[in-house]
């Protein structure tokens, strides 16, 4: 995903229990922003929140990308030097 790319949004957060749902939060609200039914996600969401546990255990920031187009989103996660990408369909 190319970061220069207006259509994607960034959100960095600190690596801390108190911190972490933000990135799902972040993508029901973006899903509900498109009118896309968060239920026909389900395990899209939690997969993306179990990539988010996985990295919270580096103990580094965590910075999330999402990407909505023509009927797919697109989340990249990035911790230190590991990266996580998710992507899924939509009608």
């Amino acid at each position: 995903m190319n970061k220069n790319n207006q259509d994607v949004i960034m959100v960095k957060i600190p690596n801390s229990s108190s911190f972490t749902h933000l990135i799902r939060v972040g993508l029901t609200t973006l899903l509900r922003i498109h009118r896309i039914s968060s239920d026909d996600l389900e395990t899209f969401t939690n997969s993306v929140q179990k990539g988010v546990d996985e990295l919270s255990q580096t103990g580094r920031d965590i910075v999330a990308y999402y990407k909505i187009d023509e009927g797919l989103i697109v989340i990249d996660l990035k911790c230190g030097g590991k990266k996580l990408h998710f992507s899924s369909s939509f009608s």
